[in-house]
């Protein structure tokens, strides 16, 4: 570990908590910390608050939450752990999985009963656990987000009187399809939590970018950060809390961590791991740094966030819609996004190359009846990014694959889904995948996400690598304190958000997992500090 770096010959600001970034781990800790007696500030590098979390659908994970259980459905400890040790690869942490287990439901408790944070068990398709049908997974319940006809005109309002409040970030682009109102989703949960900062008088500096941690013997004692083109040092007195996100946008630790084709981000700009290298600096230990949310994605051209192109998440695991390589043939089950990022990292090592990647999106004029594809409304509305066709060999002409491969894959699909059963990639054949089809295509039989392909015109398009954020990071305790990597302790330094390694779920991922860890490792971290300072 570092054991000195340049300190000021003045503070510009003094707290005695001071949180690096406003994702929803950083809210919390400072509304937390507020709470238990602390000074608190929020530092945030863009001029918009909430990261990328503010773009995402808003749900946390945590099980047997109140909700839940209010409601009758039944979770245990015994059995959340079971699910995580289930789906981790081995690579998760049994410290981090206890504190994230036993602190979250007290978590969401506190946070819904002392801001105006409220909260419900999300609807299908995110009601389910991924893979809901292994020993202690759950059909429902754990996942939880904010309840948008009550928050909707609270933060309306609430822009009003607090102007710090109109600074969550907006969805310029409207990644996620269906309704979208301005406070729904993951804005409505990041302005909560900005929402209860303002009313505490928690201090929320934009465009202040943190660039270096200050260490006096040994501990981390402040921040060096810029601000109106110059350095602005920040002092800690309890704490200095990471919660930068992910390093989405920084192509070198992209390169450096991720085995993988071209990728793109589709979280904002200011993810670019500056609290993961402020960390490193300081010789923290990291972990999980090929791990992320991969998926399917499009850049629509002239679509913008902050200058750089913009990419969505893209459509899939719908009737009437598959997935095929380079090759012209399927090569993962195109209902489960995980399997879909799987695929396009394959390697093969004899060639030297992807085996899949790049992947196409192929869909008929059924789907095209029913579905709108990004902007594009239903029936045959075209852009220049979408191609279309009247028959499979002129559609695998104009995507650039073998013709003959492609007509054939279609037809086994085909007859799969007139089966109603996959058995080359097991499409629609767990409790999530169900419940995806079901919001859609509620009457399709025998298997409500398999449909044929078939009915003319055909469309396709090249999809794209893209990250929904990089989930590995510093390496944290139950306590939220960054260790370094002999695992001890950094003095003063606290991580949390996709900063920190998602270790409470190793090599696995469930949607929700990184805003509950971050909520909950915020909350734990204010904690810790409050005590140290008894």
């Amino acid at each position: 570990m570092a054991t000195h770096t340049r300190q000021p010959d003045r503070w510009d600001m003094e707290a005695d908590l001071i949180a690096v970034g406003s994702s929803t781990g950083g809210l919390t800790a400072a509304i937390m910390g507020h709470d238990l007696g602390l000074n608190t500030v929020v530092l945030e590098s863009a001029d918009v608050l909430g990261g990328g979390t503010a773009l995402s659908g808003g749900v946390i994970w945590v099980p047997y939450n109140h909700h839940m259980l209010d409601l009758g459905m039944t979770d245990s400890r015994d059995e959340a752990l079971s699910y995580i040790r289930g789906i981790s690869f081995g690579h998760h942490d049994e410290e981090q999985v206890a504190a994230y287990l036993d602190n979250g439901p007290e978590m969401v408790r506190y946070i819904e009963e002392h801001t105006p944070l409220r909260m419900w068990v999300e609807p299908h398709p995110n009601r389910s656990d991924y893979l809901a049908d292994i020993p202690g997974g759950k059909s429902g319940g754990r996942k939880i987000g904010p309840d948008i006809p009550i928050m909707s005109p609270i933060l309306a309002e609430a822009e009003h009187q607090y102007p710090i409040v109109a600074k969550v970030r907006g969805d310029t682009v409207r990644r996620l399809i269906g309704p979208r109102p301005p406070w729904a989703q993951g804005r409505g949960l990041v302005g909560s939590l900005v929402l209860a900062c303002a009313q505490r008088g928690v201090n929320i500096l934009t465009e202040t970018r943190a660039r270096e941690l200050i260490v006096d013997n040994g501990r981390v004692i402040g921040v060096r950060a810029e601000r109106d083109g110059r350095d602005f040092f920040v002092r800690g007195k309890r704490g200095i809390l990471l919660a930068t996100g992910g390093f989405e946008w920084n192509d070198e630790m992209n390169r450096q961590f991720i085995h993988s084709p071209e990728m793109h981000a589709v979280t904002p700009p200011s993810n670019r791991g500056d609290g993961q290298i402020m960390g490193m600096e300081l010789g923290a230990a990291t972990a999980l740094m090929d791990h992320a949310v991969f998926q399917s994605g499009v850049h629509i051209p002239g679509e913008e966030v902050e200058g750089n192109a913009a990419y969505r998440p893209f459509l899939h695991g719908y009737p009437g819609n598959i997935m095929v390589n380079r090759h012209g043939r399927r090569c993962c089950n195109e209902c489960f996004y995980p399997d879909i990022g799987r695929a396009f990292r394959d390697y093969d090592r004899c060639t030297g190359q992807y085996t899949n990647a790049p992947l196409f999106w192929i869909a008929d004029q059924a789907f095209r009846d029913r579905i709108p594809v990004v902007h594009l409304h239903r029936g045959t509305e075209m852009a220049d990014w979408l191609q279309r066709a009247d028959t499979l060999p002129e559609l695998a002409e104009k995507l650039g694959i073998p013709p003959d491969n492609f007509v054939e894959a279609v037809e086994r699909f085909n007859q799969f889904a007139r089966d109603g059963r996959d058995p080359d990639f097991h499409r629609g054949e767990s409790t999530f995948e169900f419940h995806w089809g079901e919001l859609a295509y509620p009457d399709q039989k025998p298997n409500n996400v398999l449909g044929p392909v078939e009915k003319p015109p055909f469309y396709g398009l090249q999809v794209e690598f893209v990250s929904l954020g990089n989930l590995g990071g510093l390496v944290v305790n139950g306590d939220a304190q960054v260790v370094d990597v002999r695992s001890d302790v950094i003095p003063g330094l606290y991580g949390t958000s996709n900063a920190t390694a998602l270790l409470s779920m190793g090599y696995g991922y469930e949607s929700g997992a990184c805003q509950g860890k971050s909520m909950i490792f915020g909350y734990i971290a204010a904690r810790h500090m409050a005590k140290a300072a008894t």
